[in-house]
């Protein structure tokens, strides 16, 4: 009777587990977290450069002979003539244009398609630029001699500093040509710093106007490298990667501008930060080769997070080194889209293993260069 009482009874709703819109929402907040945490890393760290704009272009300025505009150091007068040239309009449409031809003459669609595409992202770019230099109408770094910094929107010639046109295009193309020939992405964006920098050395820009070109680049290039529907994906995919090389940029320009100091807390976050690179390194290698002593938990992300922090707080800076603690979280978190781990079976091939080695003694000379660099620049 009673078993037959018990079947006949409706279930008891289970109130433990979410409804199915519940779990969807938290898989969505999961989702955003890391694109909001690059977020905010990516805007202090344009706070963080913003701080250095005049300084850093005032010692630019203090390299020119009498001549304002010619650098006497050839070196740096090279610099700036190449990416002056390399970062114009016609050459990029012209790369673009030669892409395309080799696409349809030998038939590769890979080539076809980066030419496309990166004609779409540069004039995605320098439409977007060219919009945010009038409405926003910065000066020139050539108006610091009359005290003139204030912002005139719509200002017209020489009121259009932000964001740098060289930089946003050349990052725009360069997005898109790494996304095609990732093999050769590295030297593909290396052209595209070397431009960038060369509008600072020029004396053309700003430190932030070149980083906010270069934002805007990348955020284009994943735009047109990528279907149209899937463009708020794409935007944020190229946030979360182009911020860790922000914050990157923002930690170089703290360690070559700051003396060593006996204070609190530079020591501390100094050797804090070469133990934890150190510790990072070491659980890498344990990783890359799964070994019997690496543990059920050790990844990839986890390992690269240990050595970012530990690079980070090297530079003796409570705020560089929470930006950097935001991208290892956003990297904890996320993975970094699109990025698949290269060891994650554990197999070591020949040059998987040169690789990784070439990681670990990139790794530790900028553990060596983050002190042996501090102060270098006197601003």
């Amino acid at each position: 009777m009673s078993d037959h009482i018990s079947q006949d009874r409706d279930p008891v709703p289970n109130t433990h587990h979410p409804s199915p819109s519940t779990r969807h929402v938290s898989v969505r907040l999961f989702r955003l977290a890391p694109l909001a945490l690059s977020c905010a890393a990516l805007v202090l760290a344009f706070a963080g450069l913003f701080e250095w704009d005049v300084p850093l272009t005032r010692f630019i300025r203090s390299l020119n002979d009498s001549h304002m505009d010619h650098l006497a150091n050839p070196w740096l007068a090279q610099l700036s003539d190449i990416g002056d040239r390399l970062g114009k309009g016609e050459s990029l449409v012209i790369l673009s244009l030669v892409l395309l031809a080799v696409g349809y003459g030998l038939k590769h669609p890979e080539w076809k398609d980066a030419g496309r595409q990166s004609l779409i992202a540069h004039g995605l770019a320098a439409l977007s630029a060219n919009i945010l230099k009038h409405a926003i109408g910065r000066p020139r770094p050539k108006f610091m001699h009359a005290g003139n910094l204030e912002f005139s929107p719509a200002g017209g010639s020489g009121w259009d500093s932000f964001p740098s046109g060289h930089a946003a295009a050349a990052f725009a193309v360069a997005t898109v040509l790494a996304t095609k020939f990732p093999r050769a992405r590295w030297p593909i964006l290396a052209v595209a710093v070397v431009i960038a920098a060369s509008r600072i050395v020029r004396g053309s820009h700003y430190l932030t106007d070149v980083a906010g070109g270069a934002a805007l680049g990348c955020v284009m290039g994943m735009i047109a490298a990528h279907p149209w529907r899937e463009w708020r994906a794409s935007a944020g995919i190229a946030v979360c990667r182009m911020t860790p090389f922000f914050v990157a940029t923002l930690a170089l320009v703290w360690t070559i501008v700051h003396l060593p100091s006996e204070a609190w807390p530079f020591q501390q976050l100094l050797w804090g930060g070469v133990m934890f690179t150190l510790a990072g390194l070491v659980c890498h290698v344990l990783w890359m080769v799964q070994s019997s002593w690496c543990p059920a938990w050790l990844s990839g992300p986890l390992t690269r997070g240990l050595v970012g922090l530990g690079l980070g707080m090297t530079t003796g800076s409570l705020f560089v080194t929470s930006l950097v603690l935001l991208v290892c979280a956003a990297h904890w978190l996320d993975g970094l889209p699109g990025q698949p781990e290269s060891m994650a079976e554990g197999h070591v091939g020949l040059w998987a293993a040169m690789v990784e080695g070439l990681f670990v003694a990139v790794v530790l000379l900028v553990l060596v260069a983050s002190y042996a660099l501090k102060g270098i620049v006197p601003m």
